[in-house]
């Protein structure tokens, strides 16, 4: 969370507003989840901290109490980094299935339900130099408090996904989740570089193994 200026309501936290496409980054800290060696960016409670403040929804000075709390409480801090890691394929799983044209787990729905139901109100709007947000609630370590900005984005884009194409990467092995801001809603690939690439070249290579 961020810090709030001299003029923040009391015990009140910033949160700068966030990329809509917040939740899929998220979900994609796991990467080539079809294949057989899934890359994970994310092994502790400091790398989630860390990535809030690169998603540039909080700053760094913002996470020192939940740093300085989770060195206190390793075990504590051990239990909330395994059920973020949870969440987060909750939320991969609902995407995935919107993705695919296929329902929603009504077990991962419920879930996220619950979860962004702790989450702090969105009810007090900000402007901070120029740049708008949100005053939210302190709160205490949680799921919840932690992943707020994830959550409402999962929820905000869940509404929103009818006129925003969420799109899997076709490559079984990569299965990275994406909005399709394509010209014709056409995109296949994460990445066109990489994945679409070598599906290029696999085609090329049956190509020549068929003549």
């Amino acid at each position: 969370m961020l810090k709030s200026p001299n003029n923040a309501p009391a015990n009140a936290m910033l949160i700068l507003a966030m990329p809509e496409d917040l939740c899929l980054s998220y979900a994609n800290t796991l990467s080539w989840r079809g294949s057989g060696r899934p890359a994970e960016k994310l092994h502790g409670l400091v790398d989630i901290l860390r990535w809030s403040e690169q998603s540039g929804v909080v700053r760094p000075a913002a996470t020192l109490p939940l740093r300085r709390w989770s060195r206190a409480h390793q075990a504590e801090a051990a239990e909330l980094f395994a059920e973020a890691i949870a969440m987060r394929e909750v939320v991969f799983r609902i995407f995935s299935a919107i993705a695919v044209g296929a329902s929603v787990p009504t077990k991962d729905f419920v879930a996220l339900k619950g979860t962004l139901a702790n989450a702090p109100a969105r009810n007090q709007l900000a402007r901070v130099r120029e740049r708008c947000g949100w005053w939210v609630a302190s709160c205490a370590p949680s799921v919840a408090g932690i992943l707020a900005p994830v959550l409402w984005s999962a929820g905000d884009l869940m509404l929103n996904a009818p006129s925003r194409p969420i799109r899997r990467c076709a490559n079984e092995e990569c299965l990275w989740l994406f909005i399709d801001q394509s010209k014709n809603s056409t995109r296949r690939w994460c990445d066109m570089n990489s994945c679409g690439n070598r599906a290029k070249a696999r085609r090329h290579y049956a190509k020549i193994r068929g003549r």
